[in-house]
């Protein structure tokens, strides 16, 4: 007799994979240059941020898979 969905039963995986795990492997940060139009988008949030320091405001940038992504710490957040 089953209960749940899948068989399962009391677990909470609805999943039917049976709690199978599978850790989540982040990309690095890149070294600049970062190539083409995320060098001029880096060089223009670096200007904005001349008061601040892009350095002191970004943690990291990361470059995976054709986009760019800017690690902004929680204290230069609006």
């Amino acid at each position: 007799m089953r209960s749940g969905m899948f068989g399962g039963s009391g677990t909470g995986d609805t999943s039917g994979y049976g709690r199978l795990v599978r850790a989540v492997a982040m990309p690095p940060a890149t070294a600049p240059p970062y190539g083409g139009v995320f060098d001029e988008i880096a060089d223009s949030l670096a200007a904005a941020l001349v008061g601040t320091g892009f350095e002191t405001a970004v943690e990291r940038v990361v470059v995976d898979r054709g986009e760019i992504t800017f690690h902004v710490r929680r204290e230069h957040l609006i």
